[in-house]
């Protein structure tokens, strides 16, 4: 540039005639020069400036994610981590804390810690937790905020349990239930042996329709073109993943969902019992255990939902339905009905039961009549009103209408702590049985969008289907006692923690199928549950299993997870930043 202005120079001596203008054109060539530079050097400076402001707003957001996955690392080494955490705004509202295990993400005010990402880049995060649906819905919340230099970035995200309910249908073990078939079956996985002798391996038929994603921890046996519609899972090291089973009656090809063949996934670890459920009507428990108890029924107890938002419940043997660590300790609050039978009717041992609200985002446990005479809940006899017959008082039952007029080739327990469910539901509620639960009629939502329901047994889950004998003692005909061909609905997730979900007597009246099975939400089974016969004289009823799309996220109230678990992210957002570099919150 000073070179170009040395020229201009020379030649304007040369022609002094005019030197005036030349020195004013110069002049102001100069300037524009020299404007021209300073701009060039300031758009330099800025470039560099504006490449420093991406970066840090960049690596803010990723510092937040990992915040995130800073807190999913602690869920995962610590069931019980979600109890710790900082109420620092709005966002931890209803959430209770029992402090904050030294974690230096957890946070608050100016004066409060940050933790580094640890990567040398100099960023760090802090996170707040919303933990008030984690014992009704097992899920929970975070918040979380980025940091590097004087940029801060937030993302919220919810956080849910891997288990059970990811799955429209889970099974531990593809074959029949050693103790329901009465076999001398000893489970393995078949992927894992030579063979299994004396275990029933259970197939897919070719009509059977699973619509939704899919695990099992052992081998599946297919006949046919059995559609499985969702993502298709299995612990099986088979290089096939699946064993196809052939026969006149298995035509077609198996679609798994758009697979030729399963994927392969790790196992899930089943609980030996749902006792830990029954703690969840405990009141002595600290409030971050059991912040909300729910009800507690003891002996065979009838529930049938009704669309109103109640349930009616008769459970004659019930005495306290909150209890206590100390067994001779326990309370009957109004919320789940009044203990026994004073004659008037409408009350929980009266023989019509008694209407009470559906416990809201609670659970109902069923327990067996304990065995213990210092138990709150023991009995020494009988329940005033009460007799262990069947219903039309001919024969020994369980003193609920079971087992039915003219039943046959049943056993109802009359101290055990099983459960007889149906009816239209509106609400969330998990009910649980000790024993055995049994389906005995339609259960169903009344707002499929709104309402949502649990069924755990430690034993079977049942599909009630009795039969009679249509013969004599010495010539019987034993068929169902309904003959009708219907459907049964069943909305809800089940679970049966050391058996199977299976209909009653599905091989009776061979060659007269019942109709078909529809499950709107999860099974998940140790067993596999036969629920129909195919081949030479169909029974039972067809499988239409369909996923509930919400369990994705939420889950029925209290609702049993597996041994050892992980949590999955079910959705994450950048939202607005609520801290500022200084520490200072900038949300309510």
């Amino acid at each position: 540039m000073i070179r170009l202005l040395h020229a201009r120079l020379v030649r304007l001596r040369r022609d002094g005639a005019d030197r005036g203008v030349a020195l004013a054109s110069v002049i102001g060539l100069g300037a524009v020069l020299l404007l021209l530079s300073v701009t060039m050097a300031s758009v330099a400076v800025s470039g560099t400036v504006k490449a420093r402001d991406d970066s840090d707003f960049n690596a803010a957001i990723a510092a937040a994610y990992a915040g995130v996955e800073d807190y999913q690392s602690k869920l995962a080494n610590n069931n019980a981590y979600s109890q710790y955490g900082a109420r620092v705004t709005a966002f931890s509202t209803g959430s209770t804390f029992t402090g904050t295990d030294g974690n230096l993400a957890f946070g608050k005010g100016t004066a409060g810690s940050w933790q580094t990402v640890g990567d040398g880049t100099g960023a760090s995060y802090r996170y707040e937790v919303d933990n008030s649906k984690y014992s009704t819905a097992g899920t929970l919340r975070i918040r979380s905020t980025g940091r590097v230099g004087d940029t801060t970035r937030s993302v919220v995200a919810d956080l849910k349990q891997d288990g059970f309910l990811d799955y429209v249908y889970f099974t531990d073990y593809e074959i029949s239930d050693p103790v329901l078939s009465s076999t001398s079956c000893s489970p393995k996985y078949e992927w894992a042996v030579t063979d299994r002798p004396s275990c029933t391996t259970i197939q897919f038929s070719a009509t059977d329709v699973i619509d939704g994603p899919m695990h099992t921890n052992d081998t599946m046996r297919v006949c046919g073109g059995t559609q499985f519609k969702g993502a298709t899972t299995t612990s099986s090291t088979r290089s096939n993943r699946y064993v196809a089973v052939t026969g006149t009656n298995c035509t077609g090809t198996p679609s798994f969902g758009g697979q030729s063949k399963p994927a392969y996934a790790q196992a899930i670890t089943m609980p030996q019992t749902n006792e830990a459920m029954r703690q969840e009507t405990r009141t002595d428990l600290k409030t971050t255990t059991v912040p909300n108890p729910g009800c507690l029924y003891t002996g065979p107890t009838r529930i049938t939902f009704k669309s109103a938002g109640t349930m009616n419940v008769y459970s004659p043997y019930t005495k306290a339905t909150q209890i206590e660590s100390d067994p001779s300790k326990g309370t009957a609050p109004a919320m789940c009905g009044t203990p026994g039978d004073g004659g008037k009717g409408g009350t929980l041992g009266s023989v019509g039961g008694q209407d009470v609200t559906v416990p809201a985002n609670n659970l109902v446990y069923v327990q067996d009549v304990p065995a213990s005479s210092t138990d709150v809940n023991y009995w020494s006899g009988k329940p005033t009103n009460f007799s262990c017959r069947n219903a039309d008082d001919s024969a020994a039952g369980n003193g609920l209408g079971f087992p039915a007029k003219d039943e046959v080739n049943a056993t109802y327990s009359c101290t055990a702590g099983d459960v007889f469910v149906q009816g239209t539901l509106q609400g969330n509620v998990t009910v649980a049985a000790q024993n055995f639960v049994y389906v005995t009629g339609d259960v169903k939502y009344s707002d499929v969008s709104k309402d949502m329901l649990g069924l755990v047994g430690t034993n079977a889950v049942y599909v009630y289907n009795p039969v009679k004998n249509y013969g004599t003692s010495k010539n019987p005909d034993i068929g169902l006692i309904d003959r009708t061909k219907s459907n049964r609905v069943v909305q809800a997730a089940i679970l049966s923690v050391s058996h199977t979900f299976t209909v009653q007597n599905y091989a009776a009246d061979s060659g007269k199928p019942k109709g078909t099975l529809q499950v709107l939400g999860s099974i998940s089974q140790k067993f596999r549950g036969p629920v129909a016969t195919s081949g030479n004289g169909d029974s039972g009823y067809t499988k239409a299993y369909v996923y509930d799309p919400r369990m994705r996220y939420t889950a029925p109230p209290k609702f049993l997870s597996p041994v050892s678990t992980s949590y999955g992210i079910t959705q994450v957002v950048e939202s607005k930043t609520a801290v500022a570099a200084s520490g200072k919150e900038l949300v309510p």
